[in-house]
Formats: C-alpha cells, structure tokens, sequence
C-alpha cells in the first residue's frame, strides 16, 4: 500500500475558503489592499490552494 502524506498547515481554511482572514490581525492593515500584493501570508495561503485537489468534477 502507498504511503500517503500529510500536509500540516499552520493556516485556518477549507479547502478554497478562508476561515479567517489573515488579514484582521495584520499589522500593515492599515495599508490594506495595497498590501496585499507582496504579502508573504496570503502568497502561502494562495500556493496551498493552488496545489489543493478538487474532491468535484467539472463537467
């Protein structure tokens, strides 16, 4: 039988869906959207997702 590996992430989502926004208890939220472009915090959350498997299929 295959191994199956675990991911383990320090983030609080669903797959596709914040739970919690990163960026309510973010200190440059006083910048906010311009911030959002080079932050490092949302960069990780978007290359989980990115490589996240859909369980639908799309027809």
């Amino acid at each position: 039988m295959a191994n199956k590996t675990v991911y383990i992430y320090k983030f609080d989502f669903e797959v596709g869906y914040l739970i919690k926004s990163p960026c309510k208890e973010c200190n440059r939220r006083k910048s906010f959207p311009e911030c959002a472009d080079d932050c490092s915090a949302l960069d990780k959350i978007q290359t989980i997702l990115s490589e996240a498997r859909s369980c639908s299929r799309s027809i």
